[in-house]
């Protein structure tokens, strides 16, 4: 994933936003003298009111905030905003002049270029730009002095399931993240299942005078917390669990309306739940194998955190289960030849060998796994490696492709692969790539997050394999495009969740077969899939972005291919969903202002080309206060006349052209250095030159 260039200043806000104890925070602005150098500084949070509608597991909440610019001056403004992981931004709002306008997604250049053209005519427009992380950006400006702003922004997540229990955490927490307390804070929601409730509370608020929790019935509940001078310091959680008495299907769906314009295809989205307690004989025995980097990277505190992950490995093992461990640097070791019997013996003779385990060499991942591979794994077992590493290849082949195709090639047993980087400088999509082709998952740890737990909490999971090699079929429906690929394995303690197109309509069994040990099973569920407009709006935003991740993993191992590129904005654009290629883009100017400010140049501009360095085109922006003759010509650096791109009479405003790094005879020019200079002329001959310098690269 590529990231954002920044100036200096606003990287170190960035920088200090991330790595700050608050970090989970609700929406901050910074802000600083409009055209100023200064540092930015935080912007009073006024009140925060956010509501939520939680269908089952499917949340929407919208965020309204305001801001208050206490500053006897015109500030430009960034306001940041960290979502909860795997959430879609549907809508954002912005309030201009008492109005509010709406957001639409645009392409990253386009939505960055128009912003900075805007600015100057304080039209006040606004930008947001996916960051990663599932962090946000909206830039502002100006802000008047001694004024508010305003931000709404819905989104809607598939909230976390674990070990039977759902979570929702609205991020609250507002410390440092506000110079002084909040006016108003308040959340209310409304949280609704198809199933009883058989548990609902919220672990950081319930019990508090400020947060009321009411059960309406045994299926549904509202919540609301609220409280005045306030400074949060914690987010929002809660957690419910409903009953489940055995393997679930739960299938939501959308047709568009009228109003809509994502086409006339529907759209549906179905989880598997395993039941709420599993009996040991419907427990899949396993064969895993723990392979684990002990390059001279993992030093220090990782080391012993590994050795406490691998200890926890070994807890969650079953008489029945068979297993080995790898442990990997510049040589492969291995704590025996293949694959044995999790016997009393045999682990502990395993946790004397973790004991000794110490960090030296590089990092040679891939004949690490060929060699975990090649262990004797088998039909009629639950078939598993778990990897952590916390670099990249550098030893033996170090190509990513290569490897991922060499995992693929070696793995004729139907080994779900489960992998874990820990930090961040980490291959992201070698573990992402490795994981999905092979029925797994990937999870990044970050430094100073606890990998003993984390990965403890993974075996715990993982510890009971319910069903094996899972496949969906609809009797009678035409489905196509269904996301992700393949269908992971399903555990006790977690979900599978499948999204896809449907083409006729009516009510369908649905079958769900799958393997437990050596046995096909088979469940079945009638469920309707209408082609009348409505159902969840949300579910084709939740498909398209399943795809988007799909094909950004494919940029991410292939390269920025301009056909994935081109499908990542298509999609983008069409179903609203920001990307690393796309933003949101808010201007009073484009929607019914009733009143246009016409404000001209107050005098003669040359803007540095954009973007520069460049290939193959770039823009060359310009002002002008009054009406006159414009002549735009690019010089080499010998200065000789390379291309006259404008020469003709222009009025006054703010105008911009486009150079294709061609000559006057049509040639593409030589990577370099060059000179681009305007000549003004006004009705009364007054002649005014202005140049820039600028850069082509190939």
């Amino acid at each position: 994933m590529k990231k954002i260039a920044m100036n200096t200043c606003f990287s170190f806000l960035v920088c200090s936003l991330i790595f700050m104890p608050s970090a989970s925070a609700i929406g901050t602005i910074f802000s600083r003298p409009l055209w100023g150098s200064q540092t930015y500084d935080k912007m009073w949070i006024k009140t925060v009111d956010a509501t939520t509608v939680t269908d089952g597991q499917i949340a929407t909440t919208q965020v309204h905030q305001v801001f208050k610019n206490e500053m006897n001056t015109t500030v430009e403004a960034v306001w940041l905003f960290p979502l909860p992981e795997n959430a879609v931004v549907v809508e954002l709002l912005y309030e201009f002049n008492g109005k509010w306008y709406k957001g639409a997604i645009k392409e990253r250049a386009e939505a960055r270029q128009e912003y900075e053209e805007r600015i100057r005519w304080y039209l006040d427009p606004a930008l947001l730009e996916y960051m990663g992380d599932n962090l946000y950006r909206l830039s502002i400006a100006p802000i008047n002095a001694n004024s508010d702003v305003q931000t709404k922004i819905t989104y809607v997540e598939m909230l976390p399931y674990e070990f039977g229990t759902v979570d929702y955490s609205f991020k609250l927490n507002a410390v440092q993240m506000s110079p002084k307390p909040l006016l108003r804070v308040s959340f209310s929601g409304t949280f609704s299942a198809n199933s009883p409730y058989t548990f609902f509370d919220s672990p950081t608020h319930g019990g508090t005078t400020a947060m009321s929790i009411t059960q309406n019935s045994d299926r549904q509940y509202t919540v609301f917390f609220g409280d005045e001078n306030f400074m949060p310091d914690k987010d929002l959680k809660i957690i419910f669990e409903n009953e489940r008495q055995d393997v679930e299907m739960n299938v939501i769906r959308y047709t568009p309306t009228e109003d809509d314009s994502i086409g006339s295809d529907s759209f549906y989205a179905i989880w598997i739940s395993p039941p709420d307690s599993l009996e040991d004989d419907r427990v899949i025995p396993k064969k895993v194998v723990f392979t684990a980097d002990v390059s001279s990277s993992m030093e220090g505190t990782r080391i012993q955190q590994l050795k406490a992950a691998l200890h926890e490995f070994l807890k969650y093992l079953r008489s029945d289960d068979m297993f080995n461990i790898i442990t990997f640097g510049t040589r492969t070791a291995l704590f025996k030849p293949d694959l044995i019997a999790a016997t009393p013996d045999n682990l502990e003779d395993a946790r004397a060998f973790v004991t000794e385990i110490g960090p030296l060499g590089l990092t040679n991942i891939d004949d690490a796994l060929q060699k975990a591979l090649q262990q004797s794994f088998s039909d009629h077992y639950a078939n598993m490696i778990v990897f952590i590493t916390d670099g990249y290849p550098t030893l033996g082949e170090t190509f990513v492709p290569a490897i991922v195709e060499n995992v693929k090639k070696a793995n004729t047993k139907n080994v779900r692969i489960f992998s874990f980087g820990v930090g961040d400088d980490v291959s992201k999509p070698l573990l992402v790539q490795m994981a999905i082709e092979n029925g797994g998952y990937a999870e990044f740890i970050q430094d100073d997050d606890d990998i003993a737990r984390i990965i403890g909490n993974h075996f715990k999971r993982i510890s009971k394999p319910v069903l094996t090699n899972l496949d969906i079929k609809f009797e009678g429906l035409v489905t196509s495009d269904r996301f992700p690929r393949p269908l992971a394995d399903l555990f006790w303690g977690s979900q599978v969740m499948q999204m896809g197109i449907y083409q006729n309509s009516g009510t369908f069994p649905v079958y769900l077969t799958a393997s437990v040990g050596d046995r096909v099973v088979s469940y079945e569920s009638f469920q309707e899939f209408s082609n009348a407009p409505g159902g969840h709006r949300f579910v084709p935003r939740l498909w398209a972005k399943a795809k988007i991740d799909y094909l950004l993993n494919e940029i991410a191992i292939y390269g920025e291919l301009k056909e994935l590129i081109d499908q990542v904005i298509a999609l983008s654009l069409k179903f609203q969903i920001l990307t690393p290629y796309t933003s949101f883009y808010a201007d009073p100017n484009d929607t019914d202002v009733n009143e246009k400010r016409e404000i001209l140049p107050k005098e003669f501009v040359l803007h540095q080309n954009y973007p520069n360095p460049f290939n193959p085109t770039t823009t060359i922006r310009f002002e002008i206060p009054e009406p006159g003759w414009i002549a735009i010509k690019i010089y080499d650096f010998r200065g000789a006349v390379v291309r006259t791109l404008l020469n003709e009479h222009k009025d006054a405003g703010i105008h911009s052209i486009d150079w294709d790094a061609r000559d006057d005879a049509g040639l593409k020019v030589a990577t370099g250095v060059y000179l681009y200079q305007i000549e003004f002329t006004n009705a009364h001959g007054d002649r005014m030159v202005l140049t820039k310098k600028m850069s082509v690269v190939k």
